[in-house]
C-alpha cells in the first residue's frame, strides 16, 4: 500500500497556490518539522507570525484532519543530519562503525535523489523558470560556500549557450549587478543553497524580490527560508548518508535546466557555439 504523503511534499504540491501567510507558516513547518511533537497550533502560529485560524485552515488544505496528525508524523522522522563540523563526524562515525551493506544504501539513496530531481523537472514552477531563464536579458546565479562551484559551473556552461549570463559573487558588497540594473532590462536570479545556509542567500533573494526580479531557489529538503522569497522553491535530497551532503542530485538538476533552456532556445544556440568556436580556434582555447 502506497504510504501517505510526508509534510514536506504536501507543503509543495500546495506550494502555487500559497499566499503570503501561508508561506511563511510553510516556512515555519518545514525548518521545525523534528520540533513540532512539543508544538501545538497556537504555539506554531505564535512563532511563525500567522493567525491560529491560517495555521487550521493551511492543515487542512495540507490533508491533515488536526495538528495531532502532524505530531504523530514528526514524532516518526529521524533526527536530521548534523550542520556543525564536529557533530557531523560523531554521528558519521557511529552510523559507519561497519561498513556491511552501507555503501548499498547510499547508492539506493543516491539513485532516489536523483529521480526526485527529475520529478521537480514538471509543472508551474519548472516551467516559469525555463522560460525565464531562456527570455531574459540578463540570467545571474549564485552559490555560497560548499555549492558555490557548482553555481559557477552552471553559470559558465549556461553563458555557452546564451549571453547575459553572470555569476555573482558578491565581492563589491552590493551585487549592482543585479540590483542596480535598469528596471527596463529583464532579469532573473537562480541561487543555490543547502545546509549550513548562507546569511548572504537569504540576503540576495530578499534583496532580488523586492525589486521585483524572479527568484528561483535550488535546495535541500531542510530549507526554511526560501518561500519566505519566492514560491519558486526546488527541494532535491541531498542527505543520503555521506559525511557531507551529497550535490548529485543538484548537478543532476541543473543538467535538466540546461537542457530545458537550450530546447526553448532552439537555432539561437547553434549560432552562438558556431560563434564561440570560431573564437576559440582563433584564440588557441584547446589543444585538439
Amino acid at each position: 500500500m502506497k504510504s501517505s504523503p510526508s509534510l514536506f511534499e504536501r507543503i509543495e504540491a500546495a506550494s502555487s497556490e500559497m499566499t503570503r501567510s501561508e508561506r511563511l507558516l510553510a516556512a515555519y513547518l518545514t525548518a521545525n518539522a523534528r520540533e513540532l511533537t512539543l508544538e501545538n497550533a497556537a504555539s506554531v502560529a505564535r512563532k511563525s507570525g500567522v493567525s491560529p485560524m491560517t495555521v487550521g485552515r493551511f492543515l487542512r488544505t495540507l490533508g491533515y484532519e488536526s495538528f495531532d496528525e502532524v505530531r504523530r508524523e514528526a514524532s516518526r522522522l529521524s533526527a536530521p543530519a548534523e550542520l556543525r563540523i564536529a557533530g557531523r563526524f560523531e554521528q558519521f562515525s557511529r552510523d559507519h562503525s561497519s561498513v556491511s551493506g552501507v555503501r548499498s544504501a547510499q547508492l539506493t539513496q543516491e539513485i532516489e535523489a536523483m529521480l526526485g530531481a527529475y520529478d521537480l523537472a514538471a509543472g508551474e514552477h519548472w516551467e516559469a523558470m525555463v522560460r525565464q531563464v531562456a527570455t531574459s536579458q540578463h540570467v545571474f546565479v549564485a552559490g555560497y560556500q560548499t555549492v558555490r562551484g557548482i553555481a559557477s559551473d552552471f553559470a559558465a556552461r549556461l553563458e555557452y549557450v546564451r549571453e547575459g549570463v553572470k555569476f555573482l559573487d558578491g565581492a563589491d558588497g552590493t551585487y549592482s549587478e543585479l540590483l542596480g540594473s535598469l528596471k527596463s532590462q529583464t532579469r532573473c536570479l537562480i541561487l543555490v543553497d543547502i545546509r549550513r545556509y548562507a546569511k548572504q542567500a537569504e540576503a540576495l533573494a530578499s534583496a532580488a524580490a523586492e525589486a521585483g526580479v524572479p527568484v528561483f531557489v535550488i535546495t535541500d529538503a531542510y530549507c526554511h527560508w526560501a518561500r519566505i522569497c519566492t514560491p519558486h522553491v526546488f527541494h532535491v535530497q541531498t542527505d543520503v548518508g555521506f559525511f557531507w551532503d551529497s550535490t548529485v542530485a543538484i548537478v543532476g538538476f541543473f543538467n535538466l535546466l540546461m537542457n530545458s533552456v537550450i530546447q526553448q532556445l532552439g537555432k539561437k544556440v547553434g549560432e552562438r557555439v558556431s560563434r564561440l568556436e570560431k573564437l576559440q580556434d582563433r584564440f588557441g582555447a584547446f589543444l585538439d
